[in-house]
C-alpha cells in the first residue's frame, strides 16, 4: 500500500485529513486486505480456533514465502527450504487422522 499510495506518476486523490494519496494501486491494496480479513472471519468462524489457527498460520507462511519468491525475485535459501518443510510437515502432521 505504501508503494501505491507514494507513487508520483500515478494519478489518485489525496484525503485530506490525514493527508493520504489513494491511486488504483493502493486502492488494489486495501480490496485485497478487506477480502483476506473476511475470509479469514468467515473461516475461523466455520472451524474450531484451535484447530485451524494453527493451519492457517502455517499456510500463510508458505503462501508468503512463494509469493516473495516469484513476485519479489527474494533470495530461497535452504534455511527457508527447512523451515518451510517443518511447516507443512505440521500442516500434515494436524490433519492426519
Amino acid at each position: 500500500m505504501k508503494l501505491g499510495s507514494m507513487a508520483e506518476n500515478l494519478k489518485g486523490f489525496i484525503v485530506p485529513v490525514v493527508n493520504l494519496r489513494i491511486t488504483g494501486l493502493s486502492l488494489v491494496g486495501y480490496m485485497c486486505y478487506g477480502i483476506s480479513f473476511l475470509l479469514y472471519t468467515v473461516i475461523i468462524s466455520k472451524f474450531e480456533l484451535g484447530y485451524i489457527s494453527p493451519i492457517l498460520s502455517g499456510v500463510v507462511q508458505i503462501v508468503t514465502l512463494v509469493v516473495a519468491f516469484l513476485v519479489f525475485k527474494e533470495h530461497f535459501s535452504l534455511n527457508a527450504g527447512i523451515g518451510a518443510a517443518m511447516i507443512i510437515a505440521g500442516v500434515i502432521i494436524m490433519n492426519w487422522k
